[in-house]
């Protein structure tokens, strides 16, 4: 028999096993919980079991699947190496998500599906087991129940956030549920409402607490005061709030009045991950290895592109795949290089030059330059702290709340105060557009300067670059913002789905369900025979018989 942890990597259905001893029809003997009650006899084990929880939810939200691929369907930041689905994510033109169970990097899907459900299931059993009469105290100390039950309720908050925020439709799994084998998977929507409502029942019960959650619990990011849990879920769900949304109408329609109220409320220490060599699990890939490794990554010039003021941003924007140079950039902005010198390492960015990576896998790819806020990271040998939820990052969601709900000038005081930080003019006209004349930042892809709400976003790219989990992906989805043809949404596992005898689906790619862009524009490009646009369908054409070659030999007879 595996290891019960390696199990989860099949899923809920292997969680329907473990907790209800079936799953269509499976004959599996059920090794992993054959008696909760004996299992779980001690309030130590219970403890241990729920509070273990939060390590999955870290490792979903943190590890290499899937932040590092979202990075690059967002272009974020730009890698041509395989690597946890990078090339296929940030693939020019766009290509569908490969959910075929045997696609070598299906732990873009598998392991957040994975590890959401082996955080639910673990707080599920504990918290059944409590209600069975266990009590969370050792001899005549404190009766810690509550804090555990809390502090359950939070990890099931966190893990059905990344539920709904990734996927089309998931599960909803706690304590509730009687009939685990008959659970049917509801939409992301609903996966989000039952998160959000978790969130509240946490930031009720905790702001004001007495009871401190331990550092051992939460990747020892210092005891936690029942105000600081109340703090913590309440920026995550001001954050998943905004990031669960596919569309820009779904994002516009959002309560943007909580989102005010929760994001405005703040956070009086940032919440952070630490890793101890030998002992923390609180790995961050997207900070370690796609940004502070030079043969990994680049920052991608849709991220940097628009403050450059050469005209090579819009050159390089307007350009089709096969045609996307990397340039030098000419800015004002000092994070990105100093002042008058292309090559000089600005505040947040270091100029690289040549990439490493592979011409034959697309020049798109290539950029001269590399976040490198993260490197200390690297230096300190791993062994440091680094953040994942700000105080930063909530003004910057207040600014957007601001924006939605008509006070234009909050929003215009908090992007002056981010432009600052670049030594950029400030607006003075909410209703105008980028100061600085031809030099102005951010520019768009005509030459244009952008206007408050492309500053804001623009400002937010640079300043969180690789903060959370996935952010430019979410918001991008929800801004309208990603390239066309990608995936918006990533689709349950097909492992998952042939075991639930399911068929197995797929979004993103030209025509797909749940892909990026507009149908009107996708028959724009069909009937564009300009000799830029004639190249980008010849590279797509050439991208997917490569990725499809082994199916297309095997029809044909070739072997």
């Amino acid at each position: 028999m595996k290891n019960p942890r390696l199990n989860w990597k099949v899923g809920i259905c292997t969680a329907v096993i473990a907790l209800a001893g079936a799953c269509v029809d499976l004959e599996v003997t059920n090794f992993n919980d054959p008696d909760r009650e004996r299992a779980l006899s001690s309030a130590s084990d219970v403890e241990a079991l729920i509070s273990g929880g939060f390590q999955a939810w870290w490792a979903t939200a943190h590890y290499s699947y899937p932040a590092a691929a979202m990075s690059t369907a967002a272009d974020a930041h730009s890698s041509s190496w395989g690597n946890w689905g990078m090339r296929d994510s940030g693939w020019e033109p766009r290509k569908a998500y490969n959910n075929d169970p045997a696609y070598s990097y299906n732990n873009l899907a598998e392991t957040p599906w994975a590890e959401s459900y082996q955080a639910l299931a673990a707080v599920r059993d504990g918290l059944l087991t409590i209600e069975d009469g266990v009590r969370i105290q050792e001899g005549d100390g404190p009766d810690n129940t509550e804090r555990l039950q809390v502090f359950a309720k939070f990890i099931q908050a966190m893990s059905l956030a990344n539920l709904a925020a990734v996927f089309d439709q998931a599960f909803i799994v706690d304590e509730t549920v009687d009939d685990i084998a008959g659970l049917e998977m509801q939409s992301y929507t609903a996966v989000w409402a039952a998160a959000e409502q978790k969130f509240n029942e946490v930031i009720q019960m905790a702001d004001g607490a007495a009871y401190t959650i331990p550092s051992q619990w939460v990747a020892f990011n210092g005891d936690w005061s029942g105000t600081y849990m109340a703090e913590v879920a309440r920026a995550y769900k001001a954050r998943y709030a905004t990031q669960v949304p596919r569309t820009p109408e779904e994002r516009d329609a959002l309560n943007w009045s909580a989102i005010l109220s929760d994001a405005s409320a703040g956070i009086s220490k940032d919440f952070s991950g630490y890793y101890e060599e030998g002992g923390n699990w609180a790995w961050m890939r997207a900070k370690l290895h796609t940004a502070t490794y030079t043969g990994w990554a680049r920052i991608d010039y849709r991220t940097i592109g628009p403050s450059d003021a050469s005209g090579a941003w819009e050159t390089w924007i307007n350009a089709s795949p096969n045609d996307k140079r990397p340039f030098n950039i000419d800015t004002d902005d000092s994070r990105i290089t100093a002042p008058g010198d292309p090559q000089a390492n600005g505040k947040y960015i270091r100029y690289m030059g040549n990439s490493p990576f592979p011409a034959d896998r697309g020049i798109y790819h290539y950029s001269n330059y590399i976040d490198w806020r993260w490197y200390y990271i690297r230096q300190a040998n791993f062994v440091t702290e680094w953040p994942d939820m700000t105080d930063w990052e909530l003004q910057f969601i207040a600014a957007e709340a601001n924006y939605r709900l008509g006070n234009r000038d909050a929003t215009m005081a908090h992007v002056n105060m981010s432009r600052a930080r670049g030594d950029l003019p400030p607006f003075t006209d909410p209703n105008g557009v980028a100061p600085g004349g031809d030099r102005c930042v951010p520019q768009m892809p005509d030459g244009s300067c952008g206007d408050l709400w492309e500053a804001y976003k623009y400002e937010k790219r640079i300043e969180l670059f690789h903060y959370g989990f996935a952010t430019e992906y979410f918001d991008d989805r929800g801004w309208g913002d990603l390239v066309q043809w990608t995936w918006e949404q990533v689709p349950v596992p097909g492992s998952e789905l042939e075991l639930l005898l399911m068929e197995v689906y797929t979004f993103g790619g030209p025509g797909g369900n749940s892909s990026a862009g507009d149908a009107a524009g996708f028959r724009n490009f069909l009937n564009d025979v300009s000799p830029p646009t004639l190249r980008a369908k010849v590279w797509g054409i050439e991208a997917w018989i490569a990725a499809n070659r082994e199916k297309i030999d095997h029809v044909v007879g070739r072997h």
